[in-house]
């Protein structure tokens, strides 16, 4: 077994070491953050992630995972360095490299004149991040007077696939695991790791294993807003947008996966991936007009449950509206980029009074979204909803599916993921509204 350090306790850092450790490498999770690494030193969790909370005991237990602030501790004790901290876009959709490059001049602070280490990029990074960082590394090393430091590391990319609410299931049950080095050794050796789990493995050189994870992304974004496009379309031609997404499904060239009509995507991937992939096609001389488009539509997506209530209600100061769903997905207490977000902005804007619930993300949506007069958070679905003049359904988490219909009585309802049967919320609510 192998000793891991993941620097970076983020979401794809916990879940990787965790899972490693689970696999039964000894792994060491860095964060410069002391009370997160204080609250997981006890065992308590900052994400919310199905199962994980159980793998995570499992792996305390056995003594296969432990935690530091610090990076000496973290490079002397790794065979492989995972680098798994945020690169958030910057005002222009472009990827922030500045905590990736302070974790890279951290790791090669400790690297001696006898050590090899192999670094592994488990960050989204743009394509030439990986040969720009080994290059980066040496120099940094030459200048510390470091033996032969062309021959101290190595730089492997390592995208991760791991879909939030399901992060365990995907780490253990990869469709593939892609590793990227100009050392072709390194990236077996990097594979080694997934042994366990028995992966199709996809070894190449490093660029262009950056750019298999840009386009992943972006290709599963445009999906989405094909199919929601598609919905809009339906709208106004009277056709049903849930069977004509099973029709394409069937073609096995095409696959049923994210063609489900509803308020576009969100979450810390998606948007981040697509905005940065245009902004590398830019530099390239290239105009993405495609990939601007799966942006434009998903953002006019996310509006169209205010445009139906406005038609419905004319304007909508000091109308009271429930969501139900804050997180951008089921399954996960992550509101980044949630349509909730924008939905509830636009209401507010508008004069409308919110009444928000979700299961796990109130706390996340609240610290995302600010203080607001007129933003009330529920503890029960139904809190409220008798003097609500709408209903918006978000997210559809499992509790949402089979709610007491009787409650929609006399209100306007926004199916904003194509949950409920028209006939059914028909007997009740005023009207019923969905996408496509």
């Amino acid at each position: 077994m192998a000793n891991i350090s993941v620097i970076g306790t983020g979401y794809v850092g916990l879940v990787s070491g965790i899972c490693f450790a689970y696999l039964g490498h000894n792994v060491l999770g860095l964060d410069l953050d002391k009370e997160k690494i204080d609250h997981l030193k006890n065992g308590s969790l900052p994400i919310f992630e199905p199962e994980l909370d159980r793998i995570f005991s499992y792996a305390r237990d056995y003594k296969k995972i432990s935690f530091t602030t610090d990076y000496s501790e973290a490079v002397a004790f790794a065979d492989f360095i995972f680098i798994a901290v945020g690169t958030p876009p910057k005002e222009d959709g472009s990827a922030d490299l500045s905590f990736v490059a302070s974790a890279y001049e951290k790791i090669c602070q400790y690297i001696g004149d006898n050590d090899y280490k192999i670094i592994v990029n488990k960050s989204t990074v743009p394509v030439g991040t990986g040969r720009w960082a080994r290059q980066f590394a040496i120099d940094m090393l030459a200048r510390r007077g470091v033996a032969n430091p062309e021959e101290r590391l190595d730089i492997v990319s390592n995208p991760e696939f791991l879909r939030e609410g399901k992060a365990v299931y995907d780490f253990m049950n990869p469709d593939r695991v892609v590793i990227g080095s100009d050392n072709r050794d390194a990236a077996w050796r990097v594979a080694s790791l997934y042994e366990k789990v028995n992966p199709t493995l996809l070894v190449s050189d490093i660029a262009t294993a950056e750019m298999i994870k840009y386009a992943s992304n972006s290709f599963l974004a445009a999906k989405i807003s094909f199919i929601n496009e598609i919905a809009n379309i339906c709208e106004r031609l009277g056709a049903d947008v849930d069977v004509v997404a099973r029709g394409l499904g069937l073609d096995h060239r095409i696959s049923p996966h994210f063609l489900k009509a509803g308020l576009g995507f969100g979450g810390s991937c998606f948007p981040k991936d697509v905005s940065a992939l245009i902004s590398i096609a830019r530099q390239s001389g290239i105009e993405p007009q495609m990939l601007l488009s799966v942006i434009q539509v998903n953002t006019r997506q996310r509006l169209r449950p205010i445009e139906a209530l406005k038609a419905q209600l004319g304007q909508l100061a000091g109308k009271a509206v429930v969501l139900w769903g804050l997180a951008f997905k089921p399954g996960t207490d992550d509101v980044r980029e949630s349509p909730a977000i924008a939905i509830t902005r636009a209401l507010l804007d508008e004069g409308a009074i919110v009444y928000a619930h979700d299961p796990v993300a109130k706390d996340n949506f609240k610290r995302s979204f600010g203080s607001a007069d007129k933003l009330i958070f529920i503890e029960d679905k139904y809190d409220n909803l008798e003097k609500a003049d709408a209903l918006i359904l978000v997210t559809d988490w499992p509790e949402y599916y089979d709610p007491d219909f009787s409650r929609f009585s006399g209100k306007i309802i926004f199916d904003g993921r194509n949950l409920w049967k028209k006939e059914v919320v028909l007997r009740y609510a005023r009207d019923y509204i969905r996408i496509g």
